[in-house]
């Protein structure tokens, strides 16, 4: 079993277990080659797979500022009336 660890000043500590000694060696061999550190190397890739990965937080998942008081209210069409609906079905329970 091989294991990868690395570690940036003021990061999280990122620790891979069971990474394939193939995968560790053909690391190794693109941080010499782009004459960088192991962990250099990973790290440059991790942010260029992440680069235009945008981060959702609650707050971003949440309506937009304004949102409300800009449409409640905004319908100006005919009057929308809910029509009456049908008597719940009796349904056969799940399994």
């Amino acid at each position: 079993m091989s294991w990868l660890i690395f570690k940036e000043i003021n990061m999280t500590q990122v620790i891979l277990k069971r990474l394939n000694p193939i995968v560790i060696e053909k690391l190794k061999h693109l941080a010499q080659s782009h004459q960088r550190t192991l962990e250099e190397e990973i790290t440059s890739i991790l942010e260029d797979v992440t680069e235009n990965t945008p981060i959702i937080t609650s707050k971003s998942r949440d309506w937009s500022p304004g949102f409300f008081e800009q449409t409640c209210g905004s319908w100006q069409g005919e009057l929308l009336v809910r029509e009456p609906q049908p008597e719940a079905q009796e349904r056969e329970p799940l399994l």
